[in-house]
């Protein structure tokens, strides 16, 4: 029987101890494509960069004493989904993983996440995903690429959920799993079903002086506790100190009546 075929992705690079310790987590469930951006491209969403080179730099690499396809891509996450699908991988892959991310990826952040975006191209061609994301304590810790971060619990999490998609699939209308993991997790923390908030986790001011000179946008983990709906991630990952599976789809299209909704627009 022919071994799963796992793409491995990011947006924080192809560096990112992040990244690394999911492949040792997934490299015994198939065989392994590690295809990631060369650098940093958080904040990406689905981009692919008009001036990206799109140069593919193949590495030699094992994990945990197994051979890892490793190739690094000049160009977005989506972009190394891209290039893993039109010309890296002999066959479709079964399934891209993309994480484990710096930083939570809460809330309606969602669409501009390298993270997500990654998943959301292989969705555009009917391969099943995982992003997966961890809270952070500091912002200092994705800046630096910080070594203190401890990623075992989140690989942890990342594994069980891809046996399970590897195995059974997702249903019907779920494209890819969005998978947030609170800061202090373990093995034993638990997890539930989550809608993704329409809150944003991430709160952005900006350090004006004036307008013909550079503004640095600055982002921190603040958001209005008392609007957060009780089924969110929000909820269960700042909340509750669950991790939050939140099962995303490609349709992004509102769930109204369409025949109350044409009533409503006049029709």
């Amino acid at each position: 029987m022919a071994k799963p075929q796992i793409v491995l992705t990011n947006d924080d690079g192809i560096k990112s101890p992040g990244l690394w310790a999911m492949a040792e987590q997934l490299v015994p469930l198939g065989e392994l494509w590690v295809v990631a951006p060369n650098k940093q491209c958080s904040g990406s969403g689905r981009i692919f960069f008009e001036g990206s080179d799109g140069i593919i730099e193949e590495w030699e690499n094992r994990v945990n004493g197994y051979n890892v396809h490793t190739y690094a891509i000049g160009g977005s996450p989506a972009q190394s989904v891209f290039h893993a699908i039109e010309e890296i991988l002999p066959v479709k892959p079964d399934l891209v993983v993309s994480g484990i991310n710096y930083g939570d990826n809460l809330g309606n952040i969602v669409t501009t996440s390298g993270t997500v975006g990654a998943a959301v191209e292989a969705a555009s061609f009917g391969i099943k995903g995982i992003a997966i994301s961890l809270e952070l304590d500091s912002q200092r810790n994705y800046e630096e690429y910080s070594l203190e971060v401890d990623f075992t619990a989140a690989a942890g999490f990342g594994r069980t959920f891809a046996e399970k998609v590897l195995h059974s699939g997702l249903p019907d209308g779920v494209d890819f799993l969005k998978i947030d993991v609170p800061k202090n997790a373990t093995g034993e923390t638990p997890w539930r079903l989550t809608r993704v908030s329409r809150l944003s986790g991430w709160g952005k001011t900006i350090k004006r002086i004036a307008f013909n000179l550079p503004a640095p946008i600055i982002w921190s983990s603040e958001f209005d506790s008392n609007l957060v709906e009780p089924d969110s991630d929000i909820q269960a990952v700042c909340h509750e100190l669950m991790v939050a599976v939140s099962p995303m789809t490609m349709d992004m299209t509102a769930k109204n009546d369409f025949e109350s909704l044409e009533n409503f627009l006049g029709k």
